[in-house]
């Protein structure tokens, strides 16, 4: 099973470094496992649109007044706290839901679709769109290491390998080499997604010919 210790040791190990038993012990490497691990993840996390860490929430507008209202839209929400990055506004017809089972869960899949209303940022957490009961899909925040997609976990272990071979080593040939293999796993989830997607359409199209 999946552990923060185990992704933090996978990390030490590809580095040549001395691996933990906690991340409470009293050495050198625990305590920059420590430092380093959750900024790490959640820089993964944004770094693209994982599927197992979409989310889908109905937005909290904001009680603004009439003064406070950006003038360019009509609505403005709070973006959810687990919120690390924000996909799409849902259009209103809801888009269509694929379920996948995989590793003994389902998951629904929304496909994005190929209109979605616009939206705007702010540094302050909020989002601005001119839909109304607006729906956003996001990537949030998983803290649970056990509901890891396994490529995001090898890309993971080699990017906290990086952080973690300047911190121990003050190696930079190593921390570039680790970097370099973490761009490789997150490009190979990318083709793996984008082959599971035409597959999935594929087979979509082959049962819809065998009903005509």
């Amino acid at each position: 099973m999946t552990s923060v210790v185990g992704i933090c040791n996978l990390a030490l190990t590809r580095i040549g470094a001395q691996t933990i038993n906690s991340l409470d012990e009293a050495s050198s490497a625990a305590r920059n496992c420590t430092a380093l691990y959750e900024p790490t993840r959640d820089t993964m996390l944004r770094a693209r649109p994982w599927r197992f860490a979409r989310r889908r929430a109905v937005l909290a507008a904001l009680g603004l007044d009439e003064s406070q209202m950006p003038r360019e839209w009509r609505h403005v929400y709070a973006l959810p706290a687990d919120c690390l990055t924000a996909l799409y506004i849902e259009p209103a017809d809801g888009g269509s839901i694929d379920y996948l089972r995989g590793c003994h869960r389902e998951y629904e899949y929304r496909r994005i679709p190929d209109e979605t209303p616009p939206f705007e940022l702010r540094a302050d957490r909020q989002i601005l769109t001119d839909e109304e009961e607006a729906v956003l899909i996001y990537t949030g925040r998983v803290e649970d290491p056990t509901r890891f997609d396994p490529l995001f976990v090898e890309a993971l272990s080699w990017r906290l390998g990086a952080d973690l071979s300047t911190a121990l080593k003050g190696d930079a040939r190593r921390r570039q080499e680790a970097l370099s293999e973490a761009q490789a796993a997150i490009n190979t989830a990318a083709a793996t997604d984008a082959n599971e997607t035409t597959q999935r359409q594929q087979r979509e199209a082959d049962w819809i010919t065998a009903r005509l």
